[in-house]
């Protein structure tokens, strides 16, 4: 791992393996949309039971969490969604990336802020006051007993379209955007693993995530992230997202890692890991991110679809980061 500090800047092995992934093409463009929109819907419907236990949810919803809000199509994007968007806007409008990022956070703040997480308010605060990132995410990591929460994977799939065919991109890119307010090694290293395993999805591959941490864990990730990535199965019962640390970076990764193991659909498995429980919309939103590369976004319901808020601006992102994407690899 090579880094200022503790932001990842390099991760050789993790790279090489990326770089032998093959493109093999096909129906790219859906499924670089279904990443998008998989996130947004993902997000959308883990909104009414967030943070709930999956008893509860269970209680109240005997058939599982099965609808959007329509309302939803109407109102201000949550925070995942509005920060996957802002994130993908600044990867699209050239410059420095982080920068522009920075910027767009806090004018979000200002203008919308809907679901705004404790430790990116902290940050954005820091922000304001003039610090400049990723120190304003380090002085909240450093006072705030070293947390590693999922603000920052939760947003990080444009990354992964606008990066595809660049690892070395990818990886730095993905580091230093969740750096702005994220500064964990735990939370990078969450964005890095989530964007690669995105990234070979809408190329066509399948990744195979024991290869991608052992990779990673060569360039330096954290020894903890095969001991959580260890847990995850197929069997979405043996994960136990209402339990603990509920916003922890390394369970929301979990989600990410189940929606590529299970034979679920796109609909069956967004519906079980939002009934689950915990920190339900943001769990969505990074298997919805995973379930939309690995399916595309014809595989998403059109119910679901219909309850996007600016659907026409997310899906043309999608495509000006693919556009990107092809830019860096001339």
């Amino acid at each position: 791992m090579t880094g200022n500090g503790l932001v990842v800047t390099g991760a050789p092995e993790l790279e090489r393996l990326l770089e032998m992934a093959p493109n093999r093409g096909g129906a790219f463009g859906d499924r670089a949309r279904g990443a998008l929109l998989g996130l947004a819907v993902g997000n959308l419907l883990g909104l009414p039971v967030e943070g709930h236990s999956r008893a509860r949810i269970a209680r109240q919803f005997p058939d599982g969490v099965t609808e959007i809000d329509p309302a939803e199509a109407r109102r201000a994007m949550d925070d995942d969604l509005a920060q996957a968007v802002d994130l993908g806007e600044a990867l699209v409008a050239g410059g420095n990336v982080v920068e522009e990022f920075a910027r767009r956070l806090v004018r979000w703040r200002r203008e919308n802020g809907r679901g705004i997480g404790i430790t990116t308010s902290a940050v954005i605060n820091l922000l304001e006051e003039g610090q400049a990132p990723p120190g304003a995410a380090r002085t909240i990591f450093e006072d705030r007993n070293r947390i590693a929460p999922n603000g920052g994977v939760m947003r990080c799939a444009p990354v992964a379209l606008a990066r595809h065919s660049s690892p070395a991109l990818l990886v730095r890119d993905s580091a230093a955007t969740c750096a702005v307010t994220h500064y964990a090694p735990a939370c990078q290293w969450s964005c890095i693993l989530l964007n690669a395993l995105i990234a070979l999805l809408i190329k066509g591959m399948e990744p195979v995530p024991d290869e991608l941490i052992s990779a990673a864990e060569a360039d330096g990730a954290p020894s903890e992230i095969r001991e959580w990535a260890g847990r995850v199965g197929s069997d979405i019962d043996e994960l136990h997202f209402d339990q603990g640390h509920i916003g922890h970076t390394l369970l929301c990764l979990q989600a990410g890692l189940w929606a590529l193991k299970t034979d679920a659909n796109q609909e069956e498995a967004l519906i079980k890991v939002v009934s689950a429980g915990g920190d339900t919309d943001t769990n969505g939103a990074v298997a919805g991110a995973v379930l939309g590369a690995r399916y595309g976004v014809s595989a998403i319901p059109q119910r679901w679809l219909d309850c996007i808020p600016q659907r026409g601006r997310i899906e043309g992102l999608a495509d000006k980061l693919v556009a990107a994407a092809h830019q860096e690899s001339v």
